[in-house]
C-alpha cells in the first residue's frame, strides 16, 4: 500500500510540475497583452498543491468498549485546478489527491459472534470494538503496547468554492470532498497475550476490516493567511455500513499547508 501512495503522489507531483512550467510559459508571452486588455485584477492561481495534517474527533464511539487518544493524527494531499469567476475575487477548485485518517485506541475492530442456547458461535455480519484484554484482579491495563491503530486511506475528489484577496493574502475556502476507500488495515505493536498472561512482543497488521464503508463525503473548511490555513472537516458519512457497526464518525480538525 505504501508503494501505491508513493507512485500516486509522485505521478500527481510530476503532472502538477509539467503543467504549471506550460502555465508560466503562457503567462509570461502573454503579460503585456493582458495588462492591454485589462484583466490585471483577475485572481492569480494559487494553493494548487494542499497539504493538510489534524487530528480526528471521532463522534458516537462505544465508549463502554474503547477508550480512544485525544490525538488521533492524519494527513491529506491534494493536487488541486482552480477556476476563477471572472475579474471577482471568487473562484471553483477541483483536484484530487490522497487522504489517511486514524483511530488510536485501547480496542480492535472485530466480527461480532453470537452464541446459541447449545453454546455454538456463529457469526452476526457485524462489526464491533473489543478491548485488549487485561489480566490484573484491579481490571487496570496491564497490556502494554506502543501502539494500536485502525487506518484508512482514501482516493479524494475535494471541491471548494474560494475567496481570496488579490495579493493571495486572506482567504476562505469553503467545500467537501468525497473519496474512495483505498485501504483499511489494523496495527498493534505491543505484548504478545495469551489465556494466562502476556509474553513477548507482537507486531501484528490485519487488512480489509468487514463491514467498512467504501465511500466518504463530507464539508470541508479553510481560513487563513498566504500559505497556511485553519482546516476543518465534518463527516456526512458513517465509518461503517448502517447497522453494521459503530455509528461512528471523524470531524477533522488542523492546519493546511499550501506553498504553491
Amino acid at each position: 500500500m505504501k508503494k501505491l501512495l508513493l507512485i500516486t503522489l509522485a505521478f500527481l507531483f510530476a503532472v502538477s510540475v509539467n503543467a504549471q512550467q506550460k502555465k508560466d510559459s503562457v503567462r509570461v508571452k502573454n503579460k503585456t497583452s493582458e495588462i492591454k486588455k485589462g484583466n490585471v485584477g483577475i485572481l492569480n492561481q494559487a494553493d494548487r498543491i494542499v497539504f493538510d495534517i489534524f487530528s480526528d474527533i471521532w463522534m458516537n464511539a462505544p465508549t463502554d468498549s474503547m477508550t480512544i487518544k485525544k490525538v488521533n493524527r492524519g494527513a491529506d494531499f491534494y493536487l488541486m485546478k482552480e477556476f476563477p469567476f471572472g475579474k471577482s475575487n471568487f473562484s471553483f477548485a477541483l483536484g484530487l489527491g490522497v487522504g489517511c485518517t486514524n483511530l488510536y485506541s485501547n480496542s480492535t475492530p472485530v466480527k461480532s459472534f453470537t452464541i446459541d442456547s447449545l453454546g455454538a458461535k456463529a457469526y452476526d455480519g457485524k462489526t464491533v470494538f473489543t478491548k485488549i484484554p487485561s489480566f490484573s484482579p484491579d481490571g487496570k491495563q496491564d497490556i502494554h503496547f506502543k501502539n494500536n491503530k485502525f487506518t484508512l486511506i482514501y482516493l479524494d475528489i475535494p471541491l471548494e468554492f474560494r475567496y481570496r484577496m488579490r495579493n493571495n493574502a486572506f482567504k476562505v475556502y469553503l467545500g467537501g470532498k468525497v473519496g474512495l476507500t483505498l485501504s483499511n488495515h489494523t496495527k498493534y505493536n505491543g505484548d504478545d497475550y495469551n489465556e494466562n498472561y502476556p509474553t513477548g512482543n507482537i507486531r501484528i497488521k490485519e487488512y480489509k476490516i468487514a463491514n467498512v464503508q467504501k465511500y466518504r463525503y463530507g464539508l470541508t473548511a479553510r481560513i487563513g493567511w498566504k500559505w497556511i490555513q485553519v482546516y476543518g472537516y465534518y463527516s456526512l458519512s458513517k465509518l461503517f455500513k448502517k447497522d453494521l457497526g459503530p455509528d461512528m464518525y471523524p470531524i477533522s480538525v488542523g492546519l493546511t499547508i499550501s506553498p504553491y
